[in-house]
């Protein structure tokens, strides 16, 4: 069996843990299997990765290499991916994207977007291979280029999982013409234990802090305003006599908002990076409260049954939240003192201990939702 896998990467540790529930499941079901990734997603080599399957590069031969043609297609922004429909890679009998949230408005489509994926997908419809889009945001698609782009998933994709119900709705209006194909399940890394980085002891029942530059670049609050609003919530956070730290879940621009956090911030405060997604989750699954700018970061506090409140750019974190049975969860960001509020009354600790009860009751059934979606895949 060969699958390839597209939209997982190691710079993005969220998209990095899906990753890592991919290859799990397919180790469970599928042992043999040869599992492809494209090379433009890995920011590190393959042994990076520990899996016990056969994991490769998607191969791209000589010609490919000699003229540095993911280069050429970067700058014309079309996708690596499409080499090997030029090169051949025999028979696929799966195509699964993990994108997490890559078709919206709030993502920029070129002109040629949908014409580059319909070349990427009609090639694997051609030989028979299921199109999976695994659980991920959606919409809204009010711009052209991106209902052209949905045009060509409507088309080709076997299956569609929105992950929350906006999302769904989102497919619905859009003009999706077999809904049989859209299939909800919540975010699917539940069943993905985290490993605990032993030379962070020190941070155990913390207080993360976890930034995101999306939050600036998607328009949800200035650079100066959002840089006030954590510092203000670490500053305020500190007097619970809880350590705090701020944890990068992401590349260098997120590290950056860590570093311009750390010459605001009166006291020094340590910050994590370059730990990999297992550790990343482990270090969560630790904290005594997170307040995560990052999706994932929201996704692995709740499954491992840490009170979690979070800055949101999306409508995906509100029902994130929704999914775990927990309202009120999105901070308000043009309101400070209302956010400060929020997490005084998380870090509680009777409070605390009644979210950590809440979780432990809902966990088991989104690992359980987890559970049918893989079934769902391997049988549809």
């Amino acid at each position: 069996m060969k699958i390839v896998l597209s939209g997982v990467e190691t710079n993005n540790k969220g998209a990095e843990l899906m990753l890592y529930a991919i290859l799990q499941e397919i180790e469970r079901r599928h042992p043999e299997a040869i599992v492809y990734i494209p090379r433009d997603r890995m920011f590190h080599e393959l042994s990076y990765v520990k899996t016990k399957l056969d994991f490769r590069y998607i191969p791209c031969g000589k010609f490919e290499q000699k003229f540095h043609l993911a280069s050429v297609f970067e700058k014309l922004e079309i996708p690596f991916q499409l080499l090997p429909h030029m090169i051949g890679m025999g028979k696929v009998d799966y195509f699964v994207d993990a994108s997490g949230f890559r078709f919206s408005d709030k993502f920029k489509h070129s002109a040629h977007s949908s014409a580059i994926l319909q070349c990427i997908l009609s090639a694997y419809k051609k030989q028979g291979t299921k199109i999976i889009y695994l659980p991920q945001a959606f919409g809204p698609f009010e711009k052209k280029a991106s209902r052209d782009v949905l045009s060509v998933l409507n088309n080709y994709a076997t299956v569609l999982m929105p992950r929350e119900k906006v999302s769904l709705q989102y497919l619905e209006d859009s003009g999706i013409t077999n809904m049989a194909k859209v299939k909800m399940f919540t975010d699917f890394t539940s069943l993905v234990e985290g490993v605990f980085p032993t030379q962070y002891e020190h941070l155990r029942n913390g207080i993360c802090v976890i930034p995101n530059k999306q939050m600036i670049n998607k328009g949800a609050i200035g650079l100066d305003g959002y840089i006030s609003l954590l510092e203000s919530i670490i500053n305020n956070a500190r007097k619970s006599g809880k350590v705090v730290y701020l944890l990068n879940h992401e590349g260098g621009k997120d590290e950056q908002l860590c570093k311009d956090l750390q010459k605001r911030l009166p006291d020094i405060i340590q910050y994590v990076s370059g730990l990999n997604a297992l550790e990343v989750k482990g270090l969560i699954a630790s904290a005594y409260l997170t307040v995560s700018s990052r999706f994932h970061g929201v996704a692995s506090s709740l499954n491992s049954c840490v009170p979690c409140l979070a800055t949101s750019w999306s409508h995906k974190y509100q029902e994130l939240f929704n999914d775990y049975s927990m309202s009120d969860c999105v901070l308000p960001i043009e309101d400070i003192q209302g956010a400060i509020n929020m997490i005084d009354n998380y870090l509680d600790e009777n409070i605390n201990s009644k979210v950590r009860n809440i979780l432990r009751n809902k966990v088991p059934h989104i690992k359980e939702e987890n559970r049918k979606m893989w079934e769902f895949i391997w049988t549809c």
